[in-house]
């Protein structure tokens, strides 16, 4: 009797041994950041509940890099959170997944979010909220912000005392993306899209048009007449608008919670941001969303998790509610709109602005354009200087290496 239960035994840990998913619980691995953590666990406890597959959310401070290292690797998460710009790269690098959406599924989000996570015709993420920089204000301080850059200049400056008080700030310092509304607003582009094949030129850089160049003089002017530090960074900007310090800032939605929390509803306000020379300010917009690792070994449960939950109405409201951030599928969106109204601001901002390029070529953009603005805001090179010399430096690069960064 005995030498019958020893053989039960051993051919019972045979048995786990040729497969060992017996008894354990099917996961997935989700990459995200600190500020988008909130929002997803009410999703993977939904996903967990209905499919019995467990959902682990882990908070990556470098997310971008250290994903792609991981995935080239053949190691990593199963989906990676991320923006619609990091796209080109990925997809060019064969590290993250093709995702099979019907004409009718794409309808379900704003067109922008789905234009944005296409790569030369297919589609490499399910996107979940959509985010363009809005006019923060602090009701304690101002009633109602300027409707043009022209008076809010003027307001601002009336507002900054010297001592630590501001009227306006911005993330002025070494930030492309935080000055580009300015440029977009005068007809300033990065690259041409061409409509005819369903991509960018990035050989043809619209960042030094007259219209550029005149914003760029009214960035210049912000510093020149005192208004904006030249060394503010968005540090900076976010403590001191929690700290009662600044009437107004230019900030995007993934703060509004944040800011809210700190200093109450009732003294938060959120405005589209003013026109420039009579034209609406057009900022970048970003979509964040859910990208497939191609080497996932559970691609399945984690498509399923993409689609159907985390990208389904339900599944975006409650992402909403715990994270904040705007939905990118339409009819979420009413649903937060009626929850915040700040929601149709940044919809608004959304509307008027860009998406961001998600070719590898914005990486010679990031590289220059930065500088090209920290050295015209300090006086460093004349604003004209400044800019044609950087542009015609960004062209030269992407024409000697046009076929790594398309």
């Amino acid at each position: 009797m005995r030498k019958l239960g020893m053989l039960f035994v051993a051919a019972l840990m045979t048995l786990l041994t040729i497969v060992p998913s017996f008894g354990a619980r099917k996961k997935i691995e989700v990459w995200c950041t600190d500020k988008e953590v909130a929002g997803l666990e009410p999703v993977a406890r939904e996903f967990k509940k209905k499919n019995k597959v467990e959902v682990e959310i882990v908070v990556q401070a470098e997310v971008r890099s250290k994903y792609k290292q991981a995935a080239i690797a053949k190691t990593g998460p199963d989906i990676v959170v991320g923006a619609h710009d990091w796209v080109g790269e990925l997809a060019k690098n064969g590290v993250i997944g093709e995702i099979n959406l019907s004409n009718n599924d794409k309808k379900k989000y704003f067109p922008v979010a789905v234009e944005g996570f296409t790569y030369n015709g297919k589609m490499y993420g399910v996107p979940y909220c959509v985010e363009a920089e809005i006019l923060f204000y602090n009701k304690k301080l101002i009633q109602t912000p300027p409707a043009t850059w022209e008076e809010l200049l003027t307001t601002a400056k009336s507002m900054t005392d010297g001592n630590g008080k501001y009227g306006f700030l911005y993330g002025i310092d070494n930030n492309f993306y935080n000055n580009f509304p300015f440029i977009g607003s005068q007809g300033g582009y990065i690259f041409k899209w061409e409509q005819d094949k369903g991509r960018f030129d990035i050989l043809d850089v619209g960042l030094d048009t007259p219209g550029s160049i005149e914003a760029c003089n009214f960035i210049y002017k912000l510093v020149q007449e005192g208004v904006v530090p030249p060394s503010t960074n968005n540090g900076v900007v976010i403590s001191s608008f929690k700290d009662g310090k600044v009437a107004m800032i230019m900030d995007g939605p993934w703060n509004t919670k944040d800011y809210v929390d700190n200093m109450g509803a009732d003294v938060v306000g959120v405005s589209k941001l003013p026109t420039l020379n009579g034209k609406k300010t057009v900022p970048f917009v970003g979509a964040r969303g859910f990208m497939l690792n191609s080497a996932s070994k559970v691609q399945n449960d984690a498509l399923n998790f993409m689609i159907s939950f985390a990208g389904e109405q339900a599944g975006q409201v409650a992402m909403f509610k715990a994270g904040g951030r705007p939905p990118a599928h339409v009819k979420a969106c009413e649903e937060a709109k009626k929850l915040d109204p700040s929601v149709g601001v940044v919809i608004d901002s959304v509307m008027d602005g860009v998406p961001m390029p998600n070719v590898k070529a914005m990486a010679v953009i990031f590289n220059y354009a930065a500088g090209m603005i920290d050295k015209f805001k300090t006086g460093e090179q004349s604003v004209e200087n400044a800019v044609k010399t950087a542009v015609s430096t960004i062209r030269g690069e992407l024409t000697d290496k046009q076929a790594r960064y398309e």
